[in-house]
Parts: structure tokens; C-alpha cells; sequence
């Protein structure tokens, strides 16, 4: 974990909201997303979900963005739930901002997630950089269930810089 890193702590009603979003997002999108949803097994798709919304609304929190309890999922798009930023959310302290060749060509956020109390989550803003940065050769990774770019959160800029560069 950064030492740069912002803490936003979750809690209810908020917590459950995020929890019903993603359950939502999962009745309405299913695995349609991505090849390696199909492979998910339906608790882990609900944690994967669950741990996406947590870190968007904390990244929308931070820079005091606007956000949406609604689910425009349709079969074939995703939400944009931060215009121009896409988060990425995972429960590993170290894990890394993982990209793939067919994301969207914006800003990344990595987010990791942590319960840090009873129906307390914590989210830290690990960092950003933008995909192409992220998308390099020497970031490549085959030793995992889906090859993916595996950006460490030591190569991120500090999250403090986003909001200077945020459009």
C-alpha cells in the first residue's frame, strides 16, 4: 500500500446501497462483460461486482463527483459511472491495476478494499495512470487465469494528481 494513498471509509446505509447496485448490475448485465465472467462462479461474481461499485463511489466520493443509484446496463455497453476515469477495484493491500487490450482509453484508478470494522469498509485510492501507460509489453502477464496488463501500485502517479488533471 502507497503511503500517498486516500482513505474513504464506507459505512450504511451507504455499504448496503453499494451491495443492492451490484446486485442490480448483475441481474441486468450478467457476465456479458468480459470472457472471464463466464468462468466466475456466482458468489465470486457478486463479490467482483460488489467490490467494483465500493470502489467507484469511494473514486466518485473523492473528487466530489456526482453519482448515480441507477442501472443503465444494457446488453452490449457498461456504465460510465465516472466520465473519462474507469476504476479498478480489488481486496488485496498489494494488488495491481489491471488493464486489457480492450479497455477504454482513459484514466485508470486503482482502488483496494479492506473491512476495517462491523459493515465498515475501507477504500484506498492507491493511484492512476493513463491506459497507455498502463498497457505495456513488459506489464504482460500469462501466469494468471486471464492474461491481463498488471500494473504495480509502485508505477502509479499519486492520487492527489488526479484531481489536478481531472476534466
Amino acid at each position: 500500500m502507497r503511503a500517498d494513498a486516500v482513505h474513504v471509509d464506507i459505512t450504511d446505509p451507504v455499504l448496503i446501497g453499494c451491495q443492492n447496485l451490484a446486485q442490480r448490475r448483475i441481474e441486468l448485465y450478467g457476465r456479458q462483460h468480459r470472457n472471464y465472467c463466464k468462468r466466475l462462479t456466482p458468489q465470486r461474481l457478486v463479490r467482483v461486482n460488489r467490490i467494483g461499485v465500493l470502489a467507484e463511489y469511494a473514486v466518485a466520493r473523492y473528487l466530489n463527483r456526482p453519482w448515480s443509484w441507477r442501472c443503465d446496463y444494457t446488453p452490449t455497453s457498461k456504465d460510465r459511472d465516472l466520465p473519462d476515469i474507469e476504476v479498478r477495484g480489488t481486496d488485496r493491500a498489494d494488488g495491481h491495476l489491471i488493464t486489457h487490450d480492450d479497455d477504454w482509453p482513459t484514466k485508470f484508478v486503482l482502488v483496494t478494499l479492506a473491512i476495517t470494522g462491523h459493515r465498515q469498509v475501507t477504500c484506498s485510492l492507491q493511484g492512476w495512470l493513463p491506459l497507455h501507460e498502463c498497457n505495456r509489453a513488459d506489464r504482460w502477464r500469462t501466469d494468471i487465469p486471464t492474461p491481463a496488463y498488471m500494473t504495480p501500485q509502485t508505477a502509479l502517479h499519486p492520487i492527489g494528481t488526479l484531481t489536478s488533471n481531472y476534466n
